[in-house]
Order: structure tokens, then sequence, then C-alpha cells
């Protein structure tokens, strides 16, 4: 299986919100309402959202197997001017789950972040989710858990996992 992985700009961002909608009713429909879905895509998976991540420094790698777009990352090199990247958004097209693609994004994140002189990587996973399991295969460790409010009522019940290096 031939995975190749590409940093898009702005233009591209239609692929990271047309993944996003295929990706998350699948993916969190067991761990948080559909009204919660919902609300995530609209909030934080629009294209206006997305561009304004982009705009804030927030990069984006879109994976793909036989020239089609399979998952995506969305990272943060150098986050509030320390030498750690936060890893914002790591996702699959759930029936490709297992195949290596997001372990090849992991560690095109984990290039681009050495590149920048960070020495870690970071993230925020719902506690529910079964990715927690692969990124403490990946060599992340739980560093703390911790409570969002997100708005509208809604919450993320996190770890925040890391990865030092």
């Amino acid at each position: 299986m031939q995975v190749t992985v590409h940093e898009i700009i702005e233009q591209e961002l239609e692929l990271v919100h047309h993944l996003s909608h295929k990706i998350w009713p699948e993916c969190y429909r067991s761990i948080i309402s559909e009204a919660q879905i919902t609300y995530m895509l609209d909030t934080m998976y629009s294209l206006p959202a997305l561009r304004d991540a982009m705009a804030q420094g927030q990069r984006f790698l879109v994976a793909y197997r036989q020239n089609q777009a399979v998952g995506y990352a969305g990272f943060e090199p150098n986050i509030a001017s320390k030498p750690e990247c936060k890893l914002n958004k790591l996702y699959v097209l759930p029936h490709l789950h297992g195949v290596g693609i997001g372990k090849v994004l992991i560690k095109a994140v984990i290039d681009h972040a050495k590149n920048q002189r960070c020495t870690s990587l970071f993230l925020q996973v719902n506690k529910q989710n079964p990715a927690v399991a692969f990124y403490e295969k990946m060599g992340m460790y739980v560093r703390e858990e911790a409570v969002f409010d997100i708005g509208n009522g809604f919450v993320m019940d996190d770890y925040i996992m890391q990865m030092d290096w």
C-alpha cells in the first residue's frame, strides 16, 4: 500500500472539510452525541474555521492512496513560542483504519515538528476514543486529563497525550 503525504494550501482546505464530514459521524457516534458531532463539525471544520486555523499558524497534511485523499493531519509547531508541536487533528477514513495511514501521517507531522526544532508533540484525544491505543503504540503517554468547555453546553473530556524526543 503506497501512501503519499502533501502539505496543502488554503485553496485545498475543502479536502479537509469534506473528509471531516465523512469521518466524524462514523468515528464519533458511539462516543459523543449526534448534536455534539454536528456542533463540532460546524464550528471547527467549516471552511471559515479551517481558514482561520491556517491563518493562525495551523498547517495541514493530506494523505493520498491511489490518488484519493484518505486522511489528514492538522498541526501547529512552536505553539505559544515553546519548542513543542500540537497535533490538532489526525483522521483517516474509517474503512482504512489499521492499514498504516495514521502512522504515515503522524510520522510526517513529527518530521515537520523536528524541522521546526520542536522537542515534543502533544494532542488532545477523547478519553473514550479507541485512537488512544494507537497514540500509545506510537510512543505517546498521558500527560494529563482535562475537560474543555466548547460552548453550546458541550464539553470535551480528553487526555492530553505527549511524545518527547
